[in-house]
């Protein structure tokens, strides 16, 4: 929306404040405004009044022109708009002068020197297309600069306007919220109201027109509109047409409500407001023919439609310059209704924008008298009718507001003197109460005034948001939300090869069952689908429905984990669930083994600074040999093995998946590590082979290991675990690769070789280890 800034001076004293002052407070307090200039570069464009007419002697498509540029003083112009008549004012661009980027010279017509040309309202920017040059009937004096007379030069307020916001979306909405943000006096022009008179034929058949008023104006003269109004109209955006249309729309910017003007005469008995008959058609004012429906509210006469309500009008019954008597509409038309006609018909105008928005149903009556008076005096005429259909008057909302909500918000009180005058300023009617104040939603507020809270963004933005005191936000935080921990975790893992899976969170019972998981405690009252009963309570279903997914589309090597809550009756928790098969990747024969992914699982843990231990397990769809327990601090934190071969093959599984989950909670409260100097001599590696007695966890040996001669004693880690008649019965071979380094120097082969006899000793009298 564009509004002059000049015609805002009209309804508020802006005293010495500039449009960019205005512009840059509106931004801050109310709507989004910037500040543009009308109007295209003109030099040496004037106004000029024809003098002579007549037809070119040798081109009968053109017309010579003896035009007067300044008293007494006449130039010959040669035009194709044969329409330009004796003692009309037209705009002359005279030779050298410039229209925009353009620059006008003499021109040869066969014979007869153009001195210059006339110039059209797209030639100079007004309009984006027209026919024939610019022409008016005032008295202006030739040599009168146009752009000046124009308007050319002055500052524009354009507006972005939220759609809860259809009170400012006219000169006088805009001019009451400057008002208040600046506290600055308003004007009001005067009106002569209409008391309703005459014989009307006016009904409404549905609801959603809440009110609907027409007068009947006779022995109008339609004619182009004055200078001033097609000034405004021109700068506001809009092509004039003639003086009673303008006035519409000229109304429309200045009240900001639609107005409509009949042809009374092509109407076919009284009006009627309805939904459109499935197959009605009506030819528009753009010139198509649209086909309506029910859905799209109609204007209509005894026969047909004769505009669509509250977007654009008909063509067959529009106002032309032979129209002498008008039936001028205005009315409230629900926004939901206007915005479903408007998409439906692929069509938004100027009416359809503002009906969207909302307009003030108290002020159509005084909209439509004030488009009357003006109409009255542009085209004469004399009223013949008034009817007014307002069947559910508006009745307004009370919100009441106390102070200790606004010391919430704001984080200080009001002044009651203060708070009233902004109310006042808005045009809100309020009461101040010993405790608060109560508001009676005016009915160009009722869109987006409702609550409590809308009255203290009221005061605080009409006010300015820099007076108060702004604070951090106190919110009470129950635990912690672990974000950047939960991402580290991801993180790790898709460095370590393994995909991010997400699944959805419900289950279904029988997958439990088959692999002898407790069954969910939380049941879904309203399922969307029967697999979908149950809130999951483990990772694990999912993540074998996801691998057999990959498999029955050809993918058979995979590596996925997904983190994601888990449900009981009690609460929830996050859990890690991890699933790998095949080889590590493409491009590799190497292929995921148990021990592979406990590495991967030990990094985890070790990253959190989390101490585990691993124990034997015997949960029933895990391989009976290849499955552990992983406990930390005691307490079990999840599983890690290799899926039965018996559900192996009731998955149909090629080869058998290896999986994990563990309770995510525990990882996420960091032990900080103890500081260890880095060393700058290398380390030794030595792989040694210990057997141990079979029930022994290896994360048992790996942690006494660590705990032994932890100067030099850098790391440990297992590679291979055998079991069979080689080693004895009862016992098995864990292979071991322990890095030895020391801070003092570089050690030699004989001092590894005694740290390693210590070190067998040692283990030996705790653990009953020998070597292989």
């Amino acid at each position: 929306m564009r509004v002059p800034f000049s015609w805002l001076s009209l309804f508020v004293d802006l005293g010495e404040l500039t449009a960019e002052e205005v512009a840059e407070r509106l931004s801050l307090q109310s709507v989004e405004a910037e500040v543009s200039v009308f109007g295209t570069e003109l030099d040496g464009v004037v106004f000029g009044k024809v003098l002579v007419v007549r037809s070119h002697p040798k081109k009968k498509e053109l017309n010579v022109l003896e035009v007067e540029v300044v008293r007494g003083k006449s130039v010959t112009i040669v035009t194709a708009d044969r329409g330009v008549s004796k003692g009309e004012v037209v705009v002359v661009a005279l030779p050298n002068s410039k229209v925009g980027d353009r620059c006008v010279t003499k021109r040869e017509f066969d014979g007869i020197v153009s001195e210059g040309m006339l110039l059209s309202a797209q030639e100079i920017g007004l309009e984006e297309h027209s026919e024939g040059v610019l022409r008016f009937h005032e008295d202006i004096t030739p040599g009168t600069d146009a752009g000046e007379l124009l308007g050319f030069g002055e500052k524009l307020i354009e507006l972005d306007i939220t759609p809860n916001r259809g009170d400012v979306l006219s000169v006088r909405g805009l001019a009451r919220e400057i008002g208040a943000i600046f506290g600055l006096e308003r004007r009001e022009p005067e009106v002569r109201s209409l008391e309703e008179t005459g014989d009307l034929s006016i009904s409404i058949e549905d609801g959603d027109c809440r009110r609907y008023r027409g007068v009947v104006i006779e022995g109008v003269s339609v004619k182009p509109s004055s200078l001033e109004v097609r000034k405004r109209l021109w700068q506001s955006g809009l092509r004039p047409i003639n003086n009673v249309v303008d006035i519409t729309n000229y109304v429309l910017l200045q009240e900001g409500q639609p107005l409509h003007a009949f042809d009374l005469d092509r109407l076919e008995g009284g009006i009627v407001v309805r939904s459109a008959r499935e197959g009605e058609r009506i030819r528009t004012l753009d010139g198509e023919e649209r086909e309506l429906d029910p859905d799209v509210l109609v204007i209509a006469d005894r026969e047909k439609p004769v505009a669509v309500a509250g977007v654009i009008g008909g063509l067959d019954t529009g106002v032309t310059e032979n129209t002498r008597n008008v039936l001028l509409e205005a009315a409230y038309f629900e926004p939901a209704r206007v915005r479903r006609s408007s998409k439906k018909l692929g069509v938004q105008t100027e009416s359809s924008y503002r009906f969207e928005r909302n307009v003030d149903v108290e002020r159509v009556d005084r909209a439509e008298d004030l488009a009357v008076q003006y109409i009255l005096d542009a085209a004469g005429g004399s009223v013949r009718a008034v009817r007014d259909l307002y069947p559910k008057k508006y009745e307004p909302k009370k919100v009441f507001l106390s102070m200790g909500k606004f010391m919430r918000y704001a984080g200080e009180s009001y002044k009651n003197e203060e708070a009233s005058t902004i109310l006042s300023a808005l045009e809100i009617p309020h009461e101040i109460k010993r405790c608060g104040i109560e508001v009676l939603v005016p009915s160009h507020r009722s869109f987006d005034i409702s609550r409590d809270v809308d009255i203290v963004e009221e005061l605080m933005r009409v006010k300015g948001y820099d007076h108060y005191t702004s604070e951090a936000l106190k919110l009470p935080v129950v635990g912690r939300l672990w974000r950047d921990e939960l991402l580290e975790l991801k993180e790790y893992l898709r460095d370590k090869g393994i995909t991010e899976v997400i699944n959805i969170s419900y289950e279904e019972e029988e997958l439990y069952e088959l692999l002898g998981l407790e069954k969910p405690q939380v049941e879904v009252l309203n399922p969307l689908v029967p697999t979908q009963r149950f809130m999951r309570s483990s990772l694990l279903p999912s993540l074998l429905r996801t691998a057999k997914f990959n498999e029955n589309h050809y993918n058979y090597d995979m590596a996925i984990f997904e983190l994601g809550k888990v449900f009981f009756k009690d609460g929830e928790e996050n859990r890690l669930g991890i699933l790998v098969k095949g080889v590590l990747d493409p491009l590799s024969v190497e292929e995921w083994t148990p021990y592979r992914l406990l590495g991967v699982v030990q990094g985890l843990l070790e990253l959190r600074g989390v101490n585990f231990e691993l124990e034997s397990s015997n949960k029933s769809f895990l391989h009976p040999h290849v499955q552990s327990r992983i406990l930390a601090e005691g307490e079990e934190i999840g599983f890690i093995g290799r899926l039965h071969p018996s559900m192996s093959q009731r998955f149909e599984f090629k080869g058998e998946p290896i999986l994990c989950e563990l309770k995510v909670d525990p990882l996420l409260e960091r032990t900080l590590p103890h500081y260890r100097a880095v060393s700058k001599f290398p380390p030794v590696i030595r792989d040694l082979a210990l057997i141990v007695d079979k029930h022994l966890s290896v994360s048992k040996l790996l942690n006494e290991i660590k705990s032994q001669l932890t100067e030099m004693v850098e790391d440990a880690m297992v590679f291979d675990v055998y079991a069979g008649e080689k080693v004895g019965e009862g016992k098995k071979s864990v292979g071991v690769r322990i890095s030895f380094r020391s801070l003092r120097g570089s050690l030699s082969g004989e001092e590894v070789n005694a740290l390693v006899d210590e070190l067998v000793r040692r283990l030996r009298e705790k653990l009953g280890v020998e070597m292989r």
